[in-house]
């Protein structure tokens, strides 16, 4: 048996982004010093577009197939998503395209992204309201940036469940899809109805790429930072993906562990 972890992550443009995969990487490489560690971008998009750059690099199912080519026989496709999205659901059908025999090699497992079900909302969010110190909850809001699905009902059910559950526990917390037009122009009318006058802007997305740096923080009208500053409200932007925390990329790692006991089963 030849074991390796494939990182699947969704990618960007932005070099910034890479501080998150970079985080997990090392981590795994620390604990699993003994296996062939690698990484791909799940996002077509973004592939493309790095490639229009002159950086080609290897989708999830070429790597899967470089793999058996090495003599690579057994594999963990960990997630590095936030929810079971689109990708996530392409990545299953490369896993089973190793139960079918198309891509040669003996096993093959798909770790959990991050949120899957009402055990990890509860303990994400308790993480999430707890990550700020800084922040007074009583007096201050957090606005959490998620990037919403647009083909994923499964995907997009776990975030709004993920909203009651966040916006239950704290008053002044609210989450956002970036994918929703009004969105956070209905969350800076809350906040600026409550009373309160400072906002902190966390990103619930896996790495700093553009979603973070431009639409997010950017100093466009159309950014949330402005939109929710215009309500005549202090901004304070976390330009950091949660991967870039550890005590959220843990919870990646703890996914990861729970896959690789099910290859070795």
């Amino acid at each position: 048996m030849r074991k390796a972890i494939l990182f699947a992550a969704h990618g960007s443009k932005n070099t910034a982004a890479n501080s998150a995969l970079g985080n997990i990487l090392k981590m795994a490489e620390e604990r699993h010093p003994d296996l062939l560690i690698k990484s791909a971008f799940t996002s077509r998009h973004v592939l493309k577009r790095l490639k229009e750059q002159g950086q080609d690099l290897l989708s999830i199912k070429q790597t899967l197939e470089n793999f058996s080519k090495d003599g690579i026989t057994h594999v963990v496709v960990q997630s590095l998503h936030v929810i079971p999205g689109t990708e996530f659901a392409n990545i299953s059908k490369l896993v089973s395209q190793v139960d079918d025999g198309k891509i040669k090699l003996e096993k093959a497992v798909l770790g959990n992204p991050l949120l899957t079900g009402e055990q990890e909302i509860d303990e994400i969010s308790d993480m999430i309201l707890s990550l700020l110190e800084e922040r007074d909850p009583e007096n201050e809001a957090l606005v959490l940036v998620a990037h919403g699905s647009k083909h994923s009902d499964s995907g997009n059910s776990l975030y709004d469940k993920f909203k009651e559950v966040l916006e239950r526990k704290d008053k002044n917390a609210y989450l956002g899809k970036l994918n929703v037009e009004e969105g956070i122009v209905e969350i800076s009318e809350k906040i600026k109805k409550s009373g309160v006058k400072k906002a902190y802007l966390l990103p619930l997305l896996f790495g700093a790429g553009n979603h973070v740096i431009k639409d997010m923080a950017g100093n466009h009208d159309a950014s949330w930072k402005n939109i929710v500053a215009s309500r005549g409200i202090k901004v304070v932007t976390i330009t950091k993906g949660i991967g870039e925390f550890d005590v959220f990329a843990n919870r990646w790692m703890d996914n990861l562990q729970k896959a690789i006991k099910e290859l070795e089963n």
